[in-house]
């Protein structure tokens, strides 16, 4: 946007304004926006302006504050923490985040916080009011206070889990914090379980509860599950198989185990959370398979919606196709054509989506190449779903930022995709940071 005039600026211009003589007032008014009109320029603002924007003036700040309340910005950001090889940036590697605003279609990049270096503990904590970055070591959990990862310092650190873990799920819901699977089988005592489950209550310490179902047990790690928190449960899905189940940790039960089975020749599942209708939750549902040789693109991604109880697709609901265009940005044919054997040959388990999103909308992503770029969904808002027979209102594609490409170019070079909502405190700590790109 370009602001670089102070509050103090703009008061002492005014002051001298106000003695030119009055023939040329109209045109001295025409330079200042207030009121409904800067309200409505303040609406059509990127994302990461608005915190420059806030900081012109006290006026431009109630604009600000006045335009998100009466038209908040209801898709949350994408927003990818990088981590570069050891010896690149210095210290532990390059580590950098960078966040899309779905609203104006421009990346913010920002320096992340020094803390969160270790490039083999960093994880991601799911959450339905927006996922987090958390580095896990001996000695506790301490997961980011903001989105971008750049907030100094954290939430309350917790202690570590009673199980050593070296690739688990967590998630966040509510005011508890879930672990679940993951555990390092070397480090597990005598009849210890690889799947174990642990609930983290505020203010106290990690329970043990049940651990994953039987039919989850094989595959009990962040690397083979894909995971969906709400504001009540943790959804996990196999991500070869489908099957699922969920768990509820205020009650510390599981719910009923099945395999999602909506297309038979799926190979590669992933979820997200769905619309909230009434009081019941949804979940969306994501499958990619190849494509037939004559289709328009070599693997086809379909969105299916999940009762959020029975994990059966909801009655009135059809599958919605990502459209080929897009997934075929998504998952590239490459040299693919040049040998048709070579392609009967091709092993579906390098087939791999990612998914992140929350109750509006969200990205999905190929999980081995997240440089390739992502693709937007929108979710039906509740009010315009009735009556609707698929819940992804639209698709749009979102390119790969140069610099995260840069780095995921490096041959250790590693992204964490996520999806929370941002806000002004946190863009201000970014626009101070670095800047837009």
């Amino acid at each position: 946007m370009g602001v670089s005039a102070g509050a103090h600026d703009l008061k002492h211009r005014r002051h001298q304004e106000a003695r030119v003589p009055d023939a040329d007032g109209a045109s001295l008014t025409a330079m200042y926006l207030y009121g409904d009109v800067l309200e409505s320029v303040v609406e059509r603002v990127p994302a990461a302006d608005l915190a420059a924007a806030a900081r012109v003036s006290r006026e431009w700040l109630r604009a600000v504050r006045a335009a998100l309340r009466r038209r908040p910005r209801r898709l949350p950001c994408l927003v990818v923490h990088l981590q570069g090889p050891r010896g690149v940036g210095g210290g532990g590697g390059l580590r950098c985040a960078a966040a899309y605003d779905p609203c104006s279609g421009a990346w913010l990049a920002v320096p992340a916080a020094p803390r969160h270096a270790t490039p083999s503990h960093v994880r991601l904590l799911r959450g339905a009011r927006g996922d987090r970055v958390c580095a896990l070591s001996l000695s506790g959990l301490a997961v980011a206070a903001g989105p971008l990862g750049t907030t100094a310092g954290c939430v309350a650190p917790l202690d570590a889990p009673t199980v050593w873990r070296v690739d688990p799920v967590f998630a966040a819901v509510g005011d508890r914090v879930v672990a679940l699977g993951g555990a390092c089988r070397l480090a597990l005592a005598d009849g210890g379980d690889a799947a174990a489950v642990e609930v983290h209550e505020a203010g106290g310490g990690w329970t043990a509860c049940d651990p994953m179902p039987d039919a989850l047990r094989d595959s009990a790690a962040a690397t083979w599950l894909s995971a969906a928190a709400t504001d009540q449960r943790v959804y996990l899905v196999e991500r070869t198989t489908g099957w699922a189940s969920w768990f509820d940790p205020a009650n510390r039960r599981w719910g009923p185990t099945r395999r999602l089975g909506p297309d038979a020749t799926v190979t590669t599942w992933g979820v997200a959370p769905g619309r909230v209708v009434g009081a019941e939750e949804r979940l969306v549902l994501f499958g990619a398979k190849r494509a037939d040789k004559e289709a328009e693109c070599t693997v086809v991604v379909q969105a299916w919606e999940v009762d959020g109880d029975t994990l059966e697709q909801t009655p009135s609901a059809s599958s919605d196709a990502m459209p080929p265009e897009l997934s075929e940005r998504l998952f590239p044919r490459d040299d693919i054509d040049d040998d048709d054997d070579d392609e009967e040959e091709l092993d579906d388990r390098s087939l791999s989506i990612g998914v992140c999103g929350n109750a509006a909308g969200g990205y999905v992503y190929n999980a081995a190449e997240p440089a390739n770029g992502a693709v937007l969904y929108e979710l039906w808002e509740e009010g315009k779903a009735k009556g609707s027979t698929t819940a992804v209102a639209r698709w749009d594609w979102v390119p790969c930022a140069p610099a995260d490409a840069a780095v995921l170019a490096q041959p250790l070079g590693r992204a964490i995709l996520a999806c929370s909502p941002v806000g002004l405190d946190e863009l201000a700590l970014a626009v101070g940071a670095r800047g837009t790109r």
